[in-house]
């Protein structure tokens, strides 16, 4: 039965400066990660915002491929088909005007979040009247 007991004393537990060492250690180590992460997780919600962006960008040019040409317009939309993005559109003449039977409209489309002024993303096309493109 002493042997028994002096073995129990042989045994020896964690001290308290190897506990506050391992625990110095693993929060040496969690704070990269842990910073890594949030990094990780903000740049998954910027990434969406340009997305969604881009997205309503596409569609609003869309809609003003397959509208007529003298229906074509500058327009501003707050909170753009239900999302929390406002959307530009700004038409121009590249060639031409109203009056001329040939002409070329340039279409810009911008995207802000709304409350934001900083343009996610712009896109820019051309549509024309009567213009022959070839050799």
């Amino acid at each position: 039965m002493m042997r028994l007991i002096k073995s129990f004393r042989k045994k020896r537990a964690f001290s308290l400066i190897e506990l506050i060492m391992a625990i110095v250690v693993v929060g040496i180590v969690a704070l990269p990660v842990s910073i890594t992460l949030a990094k990780h997780v903000q740049s998954v919600f910027v990434s969406q915002d340009y997305t969604t962006a881009l997205n309503l960008a596409r569609f609003d040019m869309e809609q003003v491929f397959n509208t007529a040409y003298a229906s074509v317009s500058s327009a501003s939309f707050s909170n753009y088909q239900g999302y929390a993005y406002n959307l530009s559109r700004t038409v121009t003449y590249a060639y031409g005007d109203a009056g001329t039977p040939e002409s070329l409209k340039l279409i810009s489309v911008s995207v802000t979040k709304a409350g934001s002024g900083v343009v996610l993303v712009t896109l820019k096309s051309y549509i024309a009247k009567n213009v022959t493109l070839g050799l």
